[in-house]
């Protein structure tokens, strides 16, 4: 050992080397001891910090550039600082469709005059529902056409000269109608011709700019440049537009880049969710996604009630309550009871916190805004069948402009906290924070405005998978916003509670 005094230890010339080599050692073992204790009181320090209720939104960025929109937000931060986002996003159409030209190709109406056909040759790879072909009027309502289906005989006069398939007339068919000829068995895949004859009124078909392979289109039994806009769908449909589906996308970054878009959660074809599937709510509680939306029956968009789904994987595949159990023809967990001429019920989030599922949605009547709450044991497979209803938990009536809660928890401050845009869609739109001791009854504690974009409406912010906010880690807030009707960016912001 050593036996060099230490600088600036003062010793007593007197004192043995070994007595003195025992006071160096109790020195250090009191130094070593005071930044234990240092740092202890450090660690206690960091975690017995008190964070405000009210947070601030940073200056953020968009994270969608409108084409058209992604709304509604319901954001998971997970344990490894991923980030997994759900929207509602523009709908599409029924059916798996196999596209017979170019859709990026300019479009223009050709004219069938009484004694024009056109035609098109295509190749099925696989058996399909049906064919068909998009027609112009004119806006008339008495123009007539006569589609046929052949199998390709070797040329185009020897097919048209054998016996048609299918056939079908549309008499007095709708401006740009799809003139469809369908099989529920389906058409075996192979070669096909169909035909459109019989021209009467102002009759025509729809062509794009732009070829492709394998399509050969005809106007009167003449190759001509072009694709005729006709399509075949591989299942059996109806075809129809839906309004909204669901986009699910994930962040490494803190919403810096993300995944792109999948549309995870769609309307089912013939069922009461058949025409939207919009105001996502997310959380994860023994091992499945619970995904809460809105959807009507009614084709004015009113009268709403809300619905839930659930998968093991957040972009699914989902199965949906059907008022018993999970899977097939989606019934509501909450059905709207009031004016059927109101919005109704819908715009879900939920909360879980020590085995009970806070299932929160809108309840809007003619004259009143609310979010209401119900309450179930979510250990229980089943629970959206065993909810208990408690009433009105947010009242928002009187706010102008107010729309939908997106609901959290703060297990720091052991409360409940709501946040909603108001003024929504207006230049002077803003976000109100409300708190709550139990998660039935709230009360409004601030206002939040500075940084946020105008015009914004449908804010939602992060938590973890159970909807409990972490006030030390980094949290989020994302919302809709722009002046134009379904044409909009959407914003990120971090947001911070001092």
């Amino acid at each position: 050992m050593d036996d060099t005094p230490v600088k600036n230890l003062h010793i007593p010339k007197y004192h043995h080397p070994l007595r003195a080599k025992n006071i160096l050692f109790i020195y250090a073992m009191n130094n070593f001891i005071l930044l234990l204790l240092l740092a202890v009181s450090s660690k206690n320090t960091a975690e017995n910090t008190v964070y405000n209720a009210v947070f601030k939104a940073e200056p953020g960025w968009d994270i969608y550039l409108a084409g058209t929109y992604r709304y509604g937000p319901s954001i998971i931060e997970n344990e490894d600082e991923t980030i997994d986002a759900w929207f509602a996003a523009a709908g599409e159409e029924f059916g798996e469709k196999i596209l017979y030209f170019n859709k990026d190709g300019a479009s223009s109406p050709v004219s069938l005059s009484a004694g024009y056909t056109a035609a098109q040759k295509f190749t099925a790879e696989n058996s399909f529902y049906s064919i068909d072909v998009a027609c112009p009027s004119w806006g008339s309502s008495n123009s007539s056409l006569t589609i046929n289906l052949y199998k390709w005989q070797t040329d185009y006069n020897t097919t048209t000269a054998s016996v048609a398939i299918a056939s079908k007339v549309y008499s007095n068919y709708s401006d740009n109608q799809r003139l469809q000829l369908e099989l529920d068995d389906k058409f075996a895949a192979g070669e096909y011709l169909w035909v459109l004859y019989n021209a009467s009124g102002t009759a025509g078909v729809w062509k794009n700019e732009g070829e492709i392979s394998g399509v050969v289109n005809y106007l009167n039994g003449q190759t001509i440049p072009g694709s005729y806009r006709a399509f075949s769908f591989v299942n059996k449909t109806n075809g129809s537009s839906y309004w909204d589906q669901v986009a699910y996308r994930r962040s490494t970054d803190g919403g810096k880049t993300w995944t792109e878009d999948q549309m995870v959660l769609k309307p089912t074809e013939g069922t009461r969710d058949q025409l939207s599937v919009c105001d996502p709510g997310v959380v994860k509680s023994n091992n499945y996604y619970y995904i809460g939306y809105t959807s009507t029956e009614n084709t004015k968009g009113i009268f709403n009630h809300a619905y839930v789904a659930r998968s093991t994987s957040p972009a699914g595949p989902w199965e949906k309550w059907n008022g018993t159990g999970w899977g097939n023809n989606p019934q509501p967990i909450i059905t709207f009871t009031g004016d059927p001429n109101a919005w109704g019920a819908g715009e879900p989030c939920m909360v879980v916190r020590n085995g009970t599922i806070f299932f929160y949605y809108s309840w809007n009547e003619l004259y009143t805004i609310e979010t209401h709450v119900a309450t179930s044991d979510v250990n229980d497979v089943n629970w959206p069948a065993h909810l208990n209803y408690h009433g009105v938990a947010v009242n928002k009536t009187g706010i102008e402009g107010a729309d939908h809660c997106d609901i959290k928890y703060r297990s720091d401050l052991q409360k409940f906290y709501a946040i909603h845009a108001a003024s929504r869609l207006t230049p002077n739109s803003y976000v109100l924070l409300w708190e709550s001791c139990d998660g039935f009854s709230f009360t409004k504690i601030a206002e939040i405005r500075e940084n946020l974009k105008p015009y914004l409406h449908n804010c939602g912010w992060s938590a973890n998978e159970n909807g409990l906010i972490d006030p030390a880690k980094q949290q989020y807030l994302s919302y809709a916003y722009g002046p134009h009707w379904a044409s909009w960016n959407t914003a990120w912001h971090p947001i911070t509670f001092e």
